[in-house]
């Protein structure tokens, strides 16, 4: 015969009661960092005075009062099984507690392999989503900015891209090929790789890309490294990632969704704007990016639609409008966006040279509105200047 071993708690034992209700085990709750947050507040709830009893009955005990009572214990469960669902999202003692990421950063990451340079040293330099199905991550070896004492590789600064793209990878393993002094293959992952080093290149300085396929995009990951072997124990060093670890490793000038509009709007002060222009079709806008790479986005399609109206005035014999255009990107100097620009990279100057070429309309003995598109990228900006 079984015995019955159900346990009656006495509806009054309101410590009983919620070690009843509690849904994480006292085992599990005590590797967790939020044990003495739960006991605290829970604590705290219980020992909210009671509100005095007036009875008209003298010299009574007063009896308990359960309409009291159970509200306030419903209210100590629900708050109890609310943290200890949050203790248990946070996963196992030692890993890291989810963050909140901006839902544009989210859908990034999730467009992407999610694939990180997991070497000692590197760390990621930007971010650059070209197309929702397209993207690029760049690494670079030594410390990372706000963290002096990360230990970095001995010898110069090392940079290294991971590029995933639609398309078929026989395509890129023949155009890789025509150019490749030596060819072979490597692990990556839990593929293979066909891996390509170019010819030429300065000594301790090779260019090596490898080139596989993950799910339906080709990735391509390239370097600049001192020889064959290098780059193969770079390339075993690529590691796939959760989201928040991913997106944890993202640099500080990437821009989120939240700050994007801002940042645009922020970038086109200072710029001399063409007559009816809208922020809305400056491509790249909507898509996340390294600070850089959206400040060419938007200096790109203001500059493109003046050099557009400038050539577009030259060959109609519109005097007024070409000296328009001309004088609107003289002010190009001065814009801010391209000043902070010019610091990291190359992009102003060459902004700043076109323009210093416009009054001619000549570039090295050649029409300059040929040579505007290519440089600026304004047929990639959606503004083709012919």
């Amino acid at each position: 015969m079984s015995r019955d071993t159900t346990t009656t708690i006495d509806p009054d034992d309101i410590d009983a009661l919620l070690a009843a209700a509690d849904p994480l085990p006292a085992a599990r709750a005590a590797t967790l960092p939020v044990c003495d947050a739960q006991e605290d507040l829970c604590r705290s709830l219980l020992a909210q005075p009671r509100p005095a009893v007036v009875s008209s009955s003298p010299a009574r005990h007063p009896q308990r009062s359960r309409r009291r009572l159970l509200p306030r214990l419903a209210l100590a469960v629900v708050v109890l099984f609310a943290i200890s669902m949050a203790a248990l999202s946070l996963g196992k003692p030692g890993e890291k507690a989810g963050a909140v990421w901006a839902a544009e950063l989210v859908r990034l990451a999730e467009a992407s392999p999610l694939v990180l340079l997991q070497a000692p040293g590197w760390h990621v330099t930007y971010a650059d989503e070209q197309s929702k199905e397209e993207g690029e991550l760049q690494f670079a070896s030594g410390a990372k900015p706000g963290s002096p004492n990360v230990a970095a590789p001995a010898g110069p600064r090392r940079e290294a891209a991971l590029n995933w793209r639609g398309g078929d990878l026989m395509s890129w393993k023949q155009d890789r090929a025509g150019s490749a002094q030596i060819s072979g293959t490597a692990p990556v992952l839990d593929t293979t790789a066909h891996v390509y080093q170019y010819l030429g290149g300065p000594p301790g300085r090779q260019d090596i890309t490898a080139l596989w396929r993950q799910d339906d995009r080709v990735l391509e990951f390239r370097a600049g490294v001192a020889d064959m072997a290098a780059f193969k124990a770079l390339l075993a060093q690529l590691e796939q990632v959760d989201t928040d670890t991913w997106l944890s490793a993202l640099p500080a000038s990437v821009i989120k969704t939240a700050d994007r509009a801002g940042a645009v709007a922020e970038m086109l002060r200072g710029i001399a704007l063409p007559p009816g222009f809208d922020p809305s079709t400056i491509k790249g806008a909507t898509l996340t990016k390294d600070r850089y790479q959206l400040g060419a986005a938007v200096s790109g399609t203001v500059a493109c639609t003046w050099f557009k109206r400038w050539s577009d005035a030259r060959r109609r014999g519109d005097a007024a409008g070409v000296r328009a255009a001309v004088a609107a990107m003289a002010t190009a100097k001065h814009w801010p966006i391209l000043k902070e620009m010019a610091v990291p990279g190359d992009y102003p100057e060459v902004m700043w040279q076109l323009v210093e070429a416009m009054p001619s309309g000549r570039w090295y003995g050649r029409p300059l509105v040929g040579d505007v598109d290519p440089a600026l990228g304004c047929t990639r900006l959606g503004i083709p200047l012919s």
